[in-house]
């Protein structure tokens, strides 16, 4: 097949290009700035019309949407890069006899928090249950994903390197981390089943945990004595979370922090099922190639 990879330089765009590219499949990458023979140019802030893409989707199978912001901005804002632009591509992929496709999204849309970041991640969604079955699509709600050369990763496994570990709130925010291994298995082991179903999968690893928790492992896999554990209170990390509201560059807002406080965990059997096996555990994500550095 041939498969249209949106967002193909994002951190999940690329281990997902590479896990295709080594099967039988025609990879085509969807970038700002094409570089490579097979890239297309793609721009989630002005293609935000079905006639933007039609063009673009000539002799394309299947489409995987891995475009994603975590913070709102006039740079790219969410409405665009979220929800106006996949549903015109996915509109678009109705139009040009596109067989199917994989949405990435966020667990947690579904559980009636109201930020910006899951109401434009639901508004997808709902567009691509509104389709004939003829278009079959993958919908998956990753909790947080680990890779070795992932941001989010490299930042709690330096986190976890350290003597002391400050926990917002005691650390307690729920979690069930997937490695980028697993979604990326997801994806092709779904492509290749000729009788795959539209479905929603929740995208989780094994065990689910809390920040304490899953800092606590990581510093353990790192072979680390154990860390000092210091509670920062919740006023703190409000207050926190409002500087970081005015601060485009942190990751850390009023609506980030709501999130992380909703929690982040899942049935796993959907995603097993997918994987043909269970999915990995948090406990075992860190390799000795990939420790890092020693506290």
């Amino acid at each position: 097949m041939k498969i249209l990879i949106c967002g193909a330089n994002g951190f999940v765009g690329r281990h997902i290009t590479a896990a295709l590219r080594a099967t039988e499949h025609t990879v085509v990458r969807g970038v700002r700035k094409p570089s490579q023979p097979n890239d297309i140019a793609v721009d989630y802030n002005k293609d935000s019309h079905k006639e933007a893409w039609l063009a673009k989707l000539t002799g394309i199978d299947v489409v995987i949407n891995a475009v994603g912001v975590l913070r709102d901005s006039a740079k790219q804002p969410m409405a665009l890069v979220h929800e106006q632009t996949p549903i015109a591509l996915f509109s678009a992929c109705q139009q040009a006899g596109v067989k199917r496709l994989v949405q990435i999204s966020a667990l947690g849309v579904d559980q009636g928090v109201e930020t910006t970041y899951f109401q434009t991640r639901r508004a997808p969604e709902a567009f691509l249950n509104t389709l004939p079955d003829t278009l079959r699509y993958l919908i998956l709600r990753p909790s947080v994903i680990y890779g070795d050369d992932g941001v989010s990763a490299k930042m709690f496994r330096f986190l976890a390197s350290l003597p002391v570990h400050s926990l917002p709130a005691g650390g307690k925010q729920q979690m069930q981390p997937v490695h980028i291994d697993d979604i990326c298995t997801a994806i092709t082991h779904w492509l290749a089943d000729d009788n795959a179903h539209s479905q929603t999968v929740a995208a989780v690893g094994l065990d689910a945990t809390d920040m304490r928790g899953m800092l606590d492992s990581y510093r353990q896999q790192l072979q680390h004595s154990h860390a000092l554990h210091v509670y920062i209170p919740a006023f703190v990390i409000k207050l926190s979370a409002l500087i970081g509201d005015i601060i485009p560059a942190s990751p850390l807002c009023s609506d980030t922090l709501t999130m992380l406080n909703a929690g982040n965990t899942g049935d796993a059997s959907a995603f097993t099922q997918l994987l043909g096996r269970s999915p990995r555990s948090y406990r075992t994500f860190i390799s000795g190639d990939s420790a890092g550095v020693k506290a």
